[in-house]
């Protein structure tokens, strides 16, 4: 095992032909874990340089359960449970200001917004391998690579959170599948966030 952490970490640089999309990586399938005031795991599926990406989650927040997907699609983001027949969809603004900004600025699009939140960018800190940005502040610290969200620990007031990547396979085929809108289900339109 030592052997393995001697290892270069992968650094932080977006891949060539991620200009202008979200991450900096072309796919990949994440798994989260996450603790503290809601806890549970779910798995991200992106393509594209995450044009596509769609999240399954299972998490527990309040006693209540969960079990549902999130759906993005450039700048259409779709959401549902398992329960239900009914979704939401929403146009995400955020998505479209990211997919303008070329691979090399998605980093400062990241740090803008932490810094709207009080964080600011301190260094690097090796995370399952990954050469990641680290984001401080008051609030807590968040790691980055690559555009895609590693490890976050925040702290608001008593509310404790924190989620963090257990398994991260990148560069890898995505079934198309996982990008499917469902036609089981009634998308209710809801003004962009």
């Amino acid at each position: 095992m030592a052997e393995a952490q001697a290892e270069e970490p992968e650094t932080n640089e977006p891949d060539a032909g991620s200009k202008g999309k979200p991450l900096g990586v072309k796919s990949g399938i994440i798994e989260y874990t996450y603790s503290g005031d809601k806890t549970g795991k779910s798995t991200q599926y992106f393509d594209d340089y995450g044009v596509k990406s769609a999240v399954y989650a299972e998490i527990v927040q309040q006693g209540e359960e969960s079990k549902g997907w999130s759906l993005t699609l450039g700048e259409d983001q779709y959401m549902w449970d398992l329960n239900s027949s009914q979704g939401m969809k929403a146009k995400n603004p955020m998505a479209k200001k990211m997919m303008e900004l070329s691979g090399g600025d998605i980093l400062k699009y990241m740090a803008d917004m932490y810094e709207q939140m009080g964080m600011t960018q301190s260094g690097t800190e090796n995370f399952q391998g990954k050469e990641c940005t680290v984001f401080k502040g008051d609030m807590g610290k968040v790691l980055i690579w690559k555009g895609i969200m590693m490890k976050m620990e925040m702290n608001l007031g008593t509310i404790v959170s924190s989620q963090e990547v257990t398994s991260i396979k990148t560069n890898v085929p995505v079934a198309a599948k996982y990008f499917r809108i469902p036609d089981n289900i009634t998308f209710n339109e809801i003004p962009g966030f």
